[in-house]
Parts: structure tokens; C-alpha cells; sequence
């Protein structure tokens, strides 16, 4: 049988990715979540939260990609986790702020300006925070109370995404620190 053909582009988007006490935090908020709704909690070391989504990109692209998020300029924020959810129509637990802070907004308004100026597709609807901790959940109204989690963003991640039989499976590409000045 001849070999499968090789994949010629690659699941990329850019994120979030909490350091690992910020990231318990949130999974222990999953782990309550998942008590009240079921489904299949994120495997820790995935969880992050999504900026901007391109999807498939051509190998070749990807140096171009990283160009323009070298020039992606912010300033440090803290992101405050405070509200928990569930979206019955695709069964998706998660977690996010009340308010998406304009530091974050900005953030990602400036990643896409760079991504259109050098002619990559994104999904182009208005931007939700959220922290995807369930998937396949129950989604029935539920009481999912929830103290409130300080997360320092000090930087964003480039993603490269690959599904195997156990899912989704995230290598970090590259990463940019904030500047004390934006």
C-alpha cells in the first residue's frame, strides 16, 4: 500500500500560553466544570487562549508569519479569568473575562493588521476571549462559580497544531515578550 501523501501545510494560530500556575488554576476550574457538565477536559499542558486562527499554512509561509508577529508591539497587562461558561450549540466548557481588557483587544487588532498586510486569512469575526477547558460538555445551565484568576501576559506564542487519535497535540513555534513601552 503506498505511503499516505505528506502533509503540505500545517494548523497554525497564534495565543496565549499561561505559565504552569495560571495554568492549574484554570484546570482546577475545569475539573469543576467538568463535574457539572461532563465532556472532555483539555489536557493541561493545551490549555491557552486563542488570539488570532489561520488555520492551514503553507510550510514556506510560516517565516513570513513570524516577521510580522516580530513587529506586533504591546505593553505587559494582566488578564483577569473571572467568568465560567458553556456554548450548547457546539459543547464547548470555557472559561474568560467579564470584559475583554483593551490591552488584549489591542493585541489582537495589531496581529491582524500584520497578518492582512501580508495577505494571510484569518477568521475575521469579532474577537471572544475564552479559555476552551471542556469539549462535548453537557452544556445545561449550570452554576459554575468561579474566583477570579490573575493571569500576567507577558508575551504570545506562535502554535503549530497536528491531530492524532488522541486529538490535538501543540508545539510552541516561536514566542514574543511583551516591551515595557507599546
Amino acid at each position: 500500500m503506498p505511503d499516505a501523501p505528506e502533509r503540505r501545510t500545517a494548523r497554525i494560530f497564534f495565543a496565549l500560553w499561561p505559565e504552569a500556575e495560571v495554568r492549574g488554576r484554570l484546570m482546577r476550574q475545569g475539573l469543576k466544570m467538568h463535574r457539572l457538565v461532563g465532556g472532555k477536559l483539555t489536557r493541561e499542558e493545551s490549555v491557552h487562549l486563542t488570539l488570532v486562527f489561520l488555520g492551514d499554512v503553507a510550510p514556506e509561509r510560516v517565516p513570513a508569519l513570524q516577521a510580522r508577529a516580530a513587529a506586533v508591539r504591546f505593553a505587559p497587562f494582566v488578564l483577569r479569568v473571572e467568568q465560567a461558561g458553556c456554548w450548547r450549540h457546539n459543547g464547548i466548557g470555557w472559561v474568560g473575562p467579564n470584559q475583554t481588557p483593551a490591552a488584549l483587544v489591542g493585541l489582537v487588532a495589531g496581529l491582524e493588521d500584520a497578518l492582512a498586510g501580508e495577505g494571510f486569512l484569518f477568521d475575521r469575526r469579532p474577537y471572544a476571549a475564552h479559555i476552551t477547558l471542556l469539549r462535548k460538555a453537557r452544556c445545561t445551565p449550570m452554576e459554575a462559580k468561579m474566583s477570579a484568576i490573575d493571569w500576567p501576559v507577558r508575551d504570545f506564542v506562535l502554535v503549530r497544531s497536528e491531530l492524532n487519535n488522541e486529538g490535538s497535540r501543540y508545539t510552541i513555534v516561536e514566542r514574543w515578550k511583551a516591551q515595557e513601552e507599546a
